[in-house]
Parts: C-alpha cells; sequence; structure tokens
C-alpha cells in the first residue's frame, strides 16, 4: 500500500512538472503567438480592420487603415465631390477599413462624421488622433512624395500598434473646430514650421525655419472664421508631413483630393 502511494505521488509531480515545464517552455519560445492570441482578443473586442488602444480616457477601438468606400456603396472610389455625395446618398453605403482599397477622399467634415456613423463609430478628437500616432518611428515609407495617394495600407508607414498611413497618404479629419484663430480658449500662431505643441499636438508657436524635434512638420492656420483641423499631411506635403503637420485653415465644408478620414469606437 504504501508502495502504491509513493508510486502515486511520482506519477502525480512528473505531471505536474512536465505541465509546467510546458508553459514554461510555451511563453519562453512562443512569445509570436502569446501575441498573436493577443490580437485575436483585440480583434473580437473591435471587429476587423481595427485595433485596441488603451489610452489615459479609456479604451478605443482604431481602425488599422484610413477610411474606404464600402461594398453598398455605387462608386468604389470616389472622385469628386459629386461622387461622394452619390454614395452619401446610398443610405447602406458606409466607411470602412480595409486595406488595398482606394482611401475615400473629396469629403468634408460633416460627410466625414457621418459616414463614420453609419458604421457606429465617430472621427478622431485631436488628444486621440495625436496619442494614436505618438508611436510612430521610421516615416521614410510614408506617402509624401507627390505622386497621388496610394492604397490603405500599402507600405510600412504604420505606428507600433498596427494603423498603417497616418502621416501622409491623404489629410484627416479631426472631431474638432477652431474659432477665429482659438483653439480651446488658447490664441494660435500664424503659419509657419511646427516649434512646439500643446498635449494635443496642436501647434503653439511657429517659425520660419524647421525644427528636427518636431521633424520639420508644417502648420498652416487660417485665424479667422471657423476652421477644421486636418492632421498628418497628405501625399503632395513632402518634408512637411509628420506627427506634427496640420492643416488649419481649410472651412468645416472644404473637399479636396487629398483629404480623407478615420474612425474610432469608444469601448
Amino acid at each position: 500500500m504504501k508502495k502504491w502511494h509513493k508510486s502515486a505521488l511520482v506519477i502525480i509531480g512528473a505531471v505536474v512538472f512536465s505541465t509546467v515545464a510546458i508553459q514554461a517552455s510555451d511563453i519562453l519560445r512562443n512569445i509570436d503567438g502569446n501575441l498573436a492570441g493577443m490580437a485575436i482578443e483585440s480583434q473580437s473586442v473591435c471587429g476587423p480592420g481595427a485595433v485596441q488602444i488603451t489610452l489615459g480616457s479609456g479604451s478605443l477601438c482604431a481602425d488599422t487603415f484610413e477610411a474606404s468606400a464600402g461594398e453598398s456603396c455605387p462608386i468604389v472610389s470616389p472622385g469628386a465631390n459629386t461622387q461622394t455625395q452619390e454614395n452619401m446618398n446610398e443610405y447602406e453605403c458606409n466607411a470602412v477599413s480595409v486595406q488595398s482599397a482606394s482611401p475615400w477622399r473629396y469629403v468634408s467634415l460633416a460627410q466625414a462624421q457621418q459616414l463614420c456613423g453609419r458604421s457606429g463609430k465617430r472621427l478622431p478628437t485631436n488628444d486621440e488622433w495625436h496619442a494614436l500616432v505618438s508611436s510612430m518611428g521610421d516615416q521614410s515609407e510614408c506617402i509624401v512624395d507627390g505622386k497621388g495617394p496610394g492604397k490603405t495600407g500599402g507600405t510600412e508607414c504604420v505606428t507600433q500598434s498596427g494603423i498603417y498611413d497616418m502621416v501622409g497618404n491623404v489629410w484627416e479629419w479631426i472631431d474638432g473646430e477652431v474659432y477665429a484663430g482659438q483653439y480651446n480658449q488658447r490664441p494660435l500662431p500664424e503659419s509657419g514650421y511646427v516649434q512646439t505643441v500643446d498635449s494635443d499636438g496642436i501647434v503653439v508657436t511657429t517659425s520660419s525655419a524647421g525644427s528636427e524635434e518636431y521633424g520639420d512638420d508644417y502648420a498652416t492656420v487660417n485665424l479667422t472664421d471657423v476652421r477644421g483641423i486636418l492632421r498628418g499631411g497628405f501625399y503632395g506635403s513632402g518634408n512637411d508631413a509628420g506627427l506634427y503637420a496640420q492643416n488649419i485653415s481649410v472651412a468645416l465644408d472644404f473637399k479636396a483630393p487629398g483629404i480623407g478620414f478615420r474612425c474610432v469606437k469608444s469601448i
């Protein structure tokens, strides 16, 4: 009887030891697998084409790619203001986040807000957009060479969180407005190269010469009337594009070939 207990204990101990060893081995040798599991879990929360990001104010599902026209839209790649409106007239038409699509351009602030809303999403605020782009390192692959917009996610212009094309390709609308040259009751500077920014990444001071600290990024500012906010630069921005590049000079209903958007969702 004593011998049986001893043998059973040896067997149980061996099983426990083997299980622990296997788990330890998995952790040491299969880190990529663990990260993949995290990505799958994030996708289950946010759905395809989005990643979960934790910010100081809470968690956010951020679209991986710039918005493009969904399958229910009459025109896959709007090339004029009238084509965007034609898509808008089709209620089932919404914005999607998919790779290798044409970014939706020729869209105003209100249209971008409505299109995100049709998918249960919204435009990012300034602080959210700034937080999302801050983990981007190498910008050499970003589309800023003036040859026209590329397909969504077509290069390695990507943040550490896996969000593509936040710099270049197309300007992205922000859910925010500037009144008579003031943002959050703070006067904005004249147009120029970014020298300092606030916690939202909005320009505080500018200069006639570029700043290496801010990537030689440029801020275009109009100090009159109500203006929208665009971030990141577009395909024709050249070295002026970047994490701190911003255009605060456009009317809210402005539409252009270099203006698009990206959607997010609070969770």
